[in-house]
């Protein structure tokens, strides 16, 4: 188990490293460097696919690709960001993370060079960049993913939301889609290193869209409610960390990771193949 999970630790900094050049360099090509965040889809796969890691999507085929959404999401794992961006590969997507991520080597620059948001959440005036840089981005047709919770939880229960990203919602008037995710937290848990193989449920509500029929405050509020209504209703708690994930996965041997069709219900499976 060490050995397995040091060699897949091992990859994932490796394909960090491969990946890093030319996201960084692509990304002084178009303004809003969307050539090199479609790469960001490939580092994503990758590394899901040599940690074993299966993503079962729900609720996909509801959503225009062509459409600028704000994604809200529960926060489970590291491997969660790794999921989205593999589920939502149709998407011209950015998300917002904390800006202590900059000062990781390789991954700091590309986020920064892709327009990914890096919040520092101790800074007021941060409020208003974030503010004005998500509705840039929505308004260039890009659609942007918060966690609201803010950080990862420890028991997989839902964390108190955040309020900046409904703001951000509102402001923009843009739909707001809930993301529920699954089983992230057994992939990797929080303060662990050690990964296993298993599968990720991705489960999309409904696009929720902006009321205008009173305060800004109150439309903030009631979409706050709403949103975390969405993803609680979703959300399975009785998640906890177990070696079983490793031995029950029934992952296929594989080598190049695929999207599968939609299936019944609107639900689609990414995979590796051989």
């Amino acid at each position: 188990m060490i050995i397995l999970a040091t060699l897949r630790m091992a990859f994932i900094v490796l394909h960090t490293v491969f990946w890093g050049g030319p996201i960084y360099l692509l990304s002084f090509f178009d303004p809003y460097a969307e050539r090199a965040a479609r790469l960001i889809r490939f580092w994503a796969k990758g590394n899901l696919w040599a940690c074993g890691v299966s993503i079962r999507v729900q609720g996909l085929s509801q959503l225009n690709p062509h459409s600028a959404y704000l994604f809200m999401s529960n926060h489970q794992s590291q491997f969660d960001i790794l999921a989205l961006m593999a589920a939502l590969e149709d998407f011209p997507l950015r998300w917002v993370a904390k800006h202590e991520l900059r000062k990781v080597p390789i991954l700091g620059a590309c986020m920064h060079r892709t327009h990914q948001i890096l919040v520092d959440r101790g800074s007021r005036t941060q409020a208003v960049a974030t503010l004005r840089k998500v509705k840039e981005l929505l308004g260039a047709h890009i659609s942007v993913l918060f966690f609201p919770e803010g950080t990862r939880g420890e028991n997989g229960r839902l964390l108190p939301f955040k309020p900046g990203g409904f703001m951000a919602a509102v402001e923009a008037g843009v739909p707001v889609v809930p993301i529920t995710i699954n089983g992230s937290r057994l992939i990797l848990p929080p303060g662990d290193w050690k990964v296993r193989s298993g599968e990720i449920e991705l489960i999309l509500g409904t696009p929720i869209p902006i009321r205008r029929d009173g305060t800004r405050k109150a439309a903030r509020s009631a979409l706050l409610t709403q949103v975390e209504s969405a993803i609680a209703a979703q959300l399975k708690t009785a998640q906890s960390s177990s070696p079983s994930v490793e031995q029950t996965s029934s992952l296929p041997q594989a080598r190049q990771p695929e999207r599968l069709g939609e299936q019944d219900g609107g639900e689609a499976e990414y995979r590796a193949t051989p």
